[in-house]
């Protein structure tokens, strides 16, 4: 095979290796140094190794034909036949070219001296140059002339692991379709793991008796969480329903230290500005009381969401003043204690009902609530919501189907419930769903007002049962400014009284919605929006400042018609109001003079609402009542209800309304309250006000109304400052319970993605079957090179395939573990917000996310190292081979982790296989680090976790080639250190950890707004 004329004996063993395959003696061949060249037997051509003569061999060189104490048999280079350099050229070694020339110890065999070459043993591998052989490692399979290892032991335990996943995943779906309860729903099974094992480990009949002991208990269970009767009568919903909000009653008062709290909100002049000086909100003045339900309609763009969320203090606002329970104050202290319902229903969809709703009670309940009470905390809100037949139902999506989208919004509302607020605020909770679904949110939403909760919803074109439903309502009119705010019963006469028009059959809402765009039908005036507006403000300032209308203290005698022009110059729309006013003066004095004067205002016109028995009055008498002077607005207002302290509401005042016990309620405008409210709507641009307070005196007033009290005298208002701040303290688990709840729900979330979690594992070890069949060909080891020391001159050309699988590795890697990486923060940033903004612990549940994936990492890793192993064969420990593969994919799934925080979903996945294919690139392969750190980009490879993995992969592997190659020299060409392995590693880990980091600065600092 060398191409040499006299070829030595081949050593025993080496018939089938070509390099050892020398078929010609020696015995004939001339002595002499120098002598003895296959290529020129009679010349002295060969080349003395060793400058200081010395007759031997190193260890791990083979010299048959050397003796020591001859020293013409010194080791000697001899030139190369054609042949054998052909073979050098192409990285392979050919045999010895002389009589005298060494060989280096061949692969699968190893060279206890330097005139002995033996095969490897069984239970042994002997890589080229051993002088020892290796043994061979746990689960690895070594014939006799092995030259590498092949380690069986991942893959036996990869496909071990997978049958047992397996069969536990099989069992739980099993016991899931048979536990079940059916009609009565189910508990989820804390002890479900043990019994699992339990399962498995003691066989059928064992599981059978199992099965049979948790029905009977879980029926047990059912009767009391799903409403039944000790006598096995099953509750009605309305039944269950009504015992499971009496339960929350407690539960909440437990929560406020056993304290009946309220949260009532008076908001004063709120307005925002962007800052490219659009005006959003301007002026927003009112208050929204506790135990009622208020809605905010308004048309698109009218700023309904973004009131809400400056009250909320999402946004922040560019003016006003907020007062909670009578004190000035800001809404990110209690955030704690208030709930919000997203439009859309945010939530894991992989979880069940009760696991999202328990997930939410664990995090946001007093800490000091034990598991028993938690529990039983969330099986109340599942009852008093209609959901306990629902309770163990998965949530669903788009491609698995789930519970309705009625019960996803009660689910939503119940997230937000688990958490005992005193307010719930609500962004279109009926949208997207028909009516009967509608009906029956607004049903809910009743009930949990009832329960002593403010409830602020933003609606869009109710029906009509749904409207009724709410207690107030707040209308905003395009330019972020209040056109009314009090009971939804009172809105449809007050527009009425402004002359607008309700179609008989039409619904209230669409028509007040129709009013707000300016597109009302109006048969006294021709009145804008704006001009609204206008009309509300100046009645609400009346309001404001406890004074009555301008004309409550004018003469009798004195006309209507001067008071309006005193007021303003005589605009068109004026001049209508002017005359619908005058000609109810005409027929009204016409009526005074026939009948003597009375103190009851004469009803001309009655409409008909929800409650047809309710009439809107005029008041044609010039001479107003005690009562109705002493009213805010011009309504007539009951002394009784103001003294019984049930008229408390800003809207209630703004309305006036009057509602006697057992009557009817009357609404009840003043001529001259109209006159002058759309007079002073409709004056010119400029025309000032005759009406003005200071701001001090509106305070003044303001803080004359007194605060809140309860019917057993305690002072609501003062005990909720004094409670609630120790009460918010409370609120919330611990920060380590929180990234464990976490770190549980997380690993509940991947078993129920089973199919997800196959998909990932079966692309990992896909990827490493294909690295490792294509190291399968001619060449037996990654590495041949550089001869040590003397042996230079007999070097092959180097062929260094441990520097290129760096880099297949790496991108292997990256292809198989970036697109499953995303997935891991990427599909719940709105989870995320909305739990980050309810209080929950930003940083834990990063963590306990974070910590939930290291077991997939581990899975996927074991997967692509078993086949890689197996098919490979490398020479470094397997150990060694795993931890680098995992930490590999500790770092793509970090680099998947920043991009899922900052792409979108459905461009992440390309973005972190885009990057972390440059991570994979940066490895010293191509270009090297010695050309990176002659043009100064050395940092790029510094940052690269497949650098440090590259460098300690080529490290632990040409170790073992150590006084056989020159592995400095080899390493240098790459610029790749061999004495920082542990250094390697720990990069990796530590670089893994710093782009986690850098996703979680991202996570909390982008979209901040979506967080408060």
């Amino acid at each position: 095979m060398g191409g040499g004329r006299v070829v030595p004996e081949p050593p025993a063993g080496s018939e089938n290796d070509p390099t050892l395959n020398f078929t010609l003696g020696t015995a004939n061949l001339p002595s002499g140094a120098g002598k003895s060249c296959y290529i020129a037997p009679n010349l002295a051509i060969g080349i003395g190794l060793d400058p200081k003569q010395v007759l031997t061999c190193d260890p791990g060189w083979y010299c048959p034909n050397l003796n020591q104490s001859d020293p013409t048999t010194l080791p000697v280079y001899c030139p190369p036949s054609s042949g054998c350099q052909q073979y050098r050229l192409t990285s392979l070694p050919c045999s010895p070219q002389g009589k005298y020339e060494p060989v280096v110890c061949k692969p699968g065999f190893y060279c206890p001296d330097f005139l002995t070459m033996l095969p490897c043993p069984k239970g042994y591998y002997c890589p080229t140059g051993t002088v020892t052989p290796h043994a061979c490692t746990w689960f690895a399979s070594c014939p006799q002339g092995s030259y590498s290892q092949t380690v069986y032991g991942f893959f036996i335990f990869m496909g071990l692991l997978d049958f047992l996943l397996a069969v536990m995943i099989i069992i739980f779906k099993f016991r899931q379709g048979h536990i079940k309860i059916g009609l009565f729903g189910g508990q989820k099974d804390g002890n479900g793991g043990q019994d699992l094992i339990s399962t498995i480990l003691q066989g059928p009949s064992f599981a059978l008796e199992q099965t049979a002991r948790r029905t009977i208990a879980q029926v047990e269970a059912a009767r009391h969480d799903t409403g039944m009767h000790p006598g096995g009568e099953v509750m009605s919903p309305e039944e269950s329903s009504n015992q499971g909000m009496q339960l929350l009653v407690d539960a909440f008062r437990e929560s406020f230290r056993n304290r009946e709290l309220r949260m009532n909100f008076r908001f004063d002049n709120l307005a925002l500005v962007l800052k490219n000086g659009k005006t959003i909100l301007q002026g927003v003045t009112g208050e929204i009381r506790s135990k009622r339900m208020t809605a905010i309609i308004g048309p698109s763009g009218a700023g309904k969401t973004t009131f809400m969320n400056v009250l909320m203090g999402k946004v922040s606002r560019t003016g006003g003043e907020l007062f909670i329970n009578g004190e000035k104050t800001e809404m990110h202290l209690y955030k704690k204690i208030v709930g919000y319902v997203p439009q859309e229903d945010i939530m894991i969809n992989h979880l069940t009902v009760r696991e999202n709703v328990l997930h939410a009670a664990r995090v946001r309940l007093p800490r000091h609530w034990t598991a028993k009470q938690i529990n039983n905390h969330v099986d109340n809100i599942l009852r008093a919501l209609n959901l306990a037949h629902v309770a163990n139902s998965c949530i669903g999506d788009e491609n698995t189907r789930g519970i309705s989208g009625g019960q996803r919004k009660r689910v939503n509302i119940a997230m937000e419930l688990a958490a005992a607020p005193l307010a719930i605020f609500l962004d279109e909770p009926t949208s997207g769903l028909d009516a009967t679904s509608s009906l029956d949110v607004a049903n809910i939403l009743h009930s949990v007002a009832s329960l002593g909760l403010t409830i602020v919803a933003v609606i869009h074109q109710p029906r009509i049962e749904i409207f009724r439903k709410f207690d107030d309502v707040l209308m905003i009119a395009p330019g972020g400014r209040v056109a009314y705010l009090g009971p939804t019963t009172l809105a449809k006469q007050y527009f009425e009284t402004l002359g607008f028009e309700f179609e008989p059959m039409a619904n209230a809402s669409d028509t007040l919605m129709d009013i707000l765009a300016g597109k009302g039908v109006n048969r006294l005036f021709t009145l804008t929006p704006d001009q609204l507006v206008e009309i509300w403000e100046d009645r609400h300032s009346r309001d404001i400042y406890n004074e009555p209308p301008s004309f409550f203290n004018q003469a009798p005698e004195e006309n209507p018609q001067e008071v309006v022009e005193d007021l303003v110059s005589r605009p068109a729309s004026v001049v209508k109001v002017e005359q619908w006013l005058g000609a109810v003066h005409s027929s009204d004095h016409k009526m005074m003079s026939s009948s003597p004067p009375r103190d009851d205002p004469v009803p001309v016109r009655s409409v008909a609402d929800e409650d047809d028995d309710i009439p809107i009055s005029l008041s044609m008498d010039r001479g107003m009542s005690r009562r109705s002077r002493n009213s805010r607005s011009g309504f007539v207002v009951a002394d009784e209800v103001v003294s019984e302290g049930r008229l408390r509401h800003t809207s209630d005042v703004a309305t006036a309304v009057h509602t006697p016990v057992g009557s009817a309620r009357n609404l009840h405008l003043s001529e001259r309250d109209v006159g002058a409210a759309v007079a002073a709507a409709t004056r010119p641009a400029g025309t000032p006000r005759t009406l003005t307070r200071s701001l001090k005196s509106r305070k003044s007033f303001q803080g004359a109304r007194g605060s809140e009290m309860s019917e057993d005298g305690r002072n609501f208002e003062r005990e909720f400052h004094v409670v609630v701040p120790q009460v918010v303290k409370e609120r919330g688990a611990s920060f380590i319970k929180q990234v464990y709840y976490c770190h549980q729900r997380s690993l509940i979330q991947q078993s129920r993605q089973v199919g997800a979690l196959a998909l990932e594992i079966f692309v990992a070890m896909f990827a490493g079957m294909l690295m490792g069949v294509s190291t399968i060909g001619k060449v037996k080891e990654l590495m041949n090179g550089i001869y040590w020391g003397i042996y230079i001159l007999l070097s092959p050309a180097p062929l260094d395939l441990l520097a290129l699988y760096g880099l297949l590795i790496g991108i292997a890697i990256a292809l198989s573990g970036a697109p499953a990486g995303v997935k891991v923060f990427g599909e719940e940033k709105p989870v995320f917000w909305r739990e980050a903004a309810s209080g929950h612990s930003r940083l834990a549940y990063y963590l306990g996310k974070t910590i939930a994936t290291v077991y997939r990492l581990i899975l996927t890793s074991l997967h692509f190292t078993g086949l890689y192993m197996l098919l490979a064969k490398p020479v470094l420990d397997p150990y060694m081979q795993y931890a680098l593969v995992l930490f590999q994919f500790w770092g793509v799934y970090g680099i998947s982790c920043i991009v899922s925080v900052v792409v979108r979903r459905e461009n992440a996945s390309l973005l972190a296989v885009v990057i972390a294919l440059f991570a994979a690139i940066f490895c010293g392969y191509g270009p090297s680090l010695v050309q990176a750190k002659k043009s100064g980009y050395m940092f790029l490879f510094e940052m690269s976790f497949n650098k440090w993995a590259a460098e300690a992969n080529y490290a632990a592997s040409i170790i073992v080639y150590r006084n056989r190659l020159d592995i400095d020299l080899m390493a240098s060409i790459w610029g790749y250190s061999l004495s920082q392995v542990n250094l390697d590693l720990f990069m990796c880990v530590i670089i893994g950890i710093v782009m986690r980091v850098i996703g979680f600065v991202l996570m909390i600092s982008l979209n901040r707004d979506k967080q408060r």
